[in-house]
């Protein structure tokens, strides 16, 4: 089935820093229009794909891979279309799946062979490398035992290593620490930061936004199928330029006459008591570190931390939900 929208022959990247790019990318099923004109330059590194459940991340990567027909607008992976160079593009990708896509009734050993063996190699390489990626997952002598035996955290293993086998340059992960407990999810990050290292490329669609924070070096906001917000993780998250968040310590009283000279001073935006004896004050226009410090001898508490403020990922995607996102870099 073709997409019934016109063909858009793809642009290449102009920037070689870019490896995958869309232009106005509309996809349906049925009344349901999944990705609505979306546009986005995605970079080389570790990326961060984010969005509430139904935003369209999905159906992005299945775009990308050539896996579901586009409606409308132009996907360029390496400067190659998926939609009518998916065999060439897909020896260059890794592509692990949400849902459970493993076969139970054979090993890891053997399934993770097959696909190798599928994406082009011999039989003889394809047991070597399965062993190779399964020890770097780590999956011991597990690798002999029936998929189906395994827990969750080890079938997320086993589809890792599957992406991976045959050396790809870009990695599709979608929400890879699905299912997993907490030691499954930093074991998983972990995965993604040595793979990262490595200089592949990987999209990690997720819609756990610290874990995003932590292992990637750029973000793209996906809802109802349109690009909301991106850019890099520093970018996003460098807060309102001019504002310092300034943690103190100190006896109650001394804390109250602190805030208010300081509030006099500075430009007091906010106010957090942090127990009876911290508080974080946040201010606009106070960038002299001298005059800060000043304050703080005289009224007789203890300057922890004066720093630019920063927000959190969340920070950032609620912004961007409530219309402080801008569509673009």
């Amino acid at each position: 089935m073709q997409g019934v929208g016109p063909r858009i022959a793809p642009d290449p990247p102009k920037d070689d820093s870019i490896i995958l790019t869309a232009r106005d990318v509309t996809v349906r099923f049925g009344p349901v229009i999944a990705l609505n004109g979306f546009t986005a330059d995605i970079p080389r590194g570790v990326i961060g794909l984010l969005g509430p459940n139904g935003a369209g991340k999905s159906t992005f990567i299945k775009a990308s891979l050539g896996l579901i027909p586009r409606d409308g607008g132009a996907i360029s992976v390496g400067g190659l279309d998926p939609q009518t160079q998916s065999l060439r593009i897909r020896d260059d990708i890794g592509y692990m799946p949400e849902h459970d896509c493993l076969i139970p009734t054979v090993s890891a050993v053997e399934l993770v062979s097959y696909l190798a063996q599928i994406s082009g190699m011999g039989r003889r390489d394809a047991m070597q490398r399965s062993h190779e990626v399964l020890d770097f997952v780590g999956i011991g002598e597990e690798r002999y035992r029936l998929v189906k035996s395994y827990s969750t955290g080890m079938k997320q293993k086993v589809k890792i290593a599957q992406a991976i086998v045959h050396d790809p340059a870009l990695l599709f992960l979608d929400e890879p620490t699905s299912g997993m407990d907490p030691n499954g999810r930093e074991e998983m990050l972990d995965l993604v930061r040595r793979i990262g290292a490595t200089g592949k490329t990987i999209i990690v669609s997720s819609h756990i936004l610290q874990e995003v924070e932590r292992v990637c070096e750029h973000a793209i906001i996906i809802s109802d199928g349109r690009l909301v917000r991106d850019g890099k993780m520093g970018a996003l998250m460098a807060g309102e330029e001019g504002l310092f968040s300034i943690t103190v310590r100190g006896d109650a009283k001394d804390l109250e006459r602190f805030a208010r000279a300081f509030g006099e001073a500075c430009g007091l935006v906010s106010k957090t008591d942090e127990g009876s004896r911290q508080i974080v004050l946040s201010a606009r226009g106070c960038g002299d570190g001298k005059r800060v410090f000043a304050l703080a001898k005289e009224h007789g508490v203890q300057v922890r931390s004066y720093i630019p403020d920063k927000m959190s990922l969340e920070d950032v995607f609620l912004q961007a939900f409530q219309g402080g996102g801008s569509g673009g870099h």
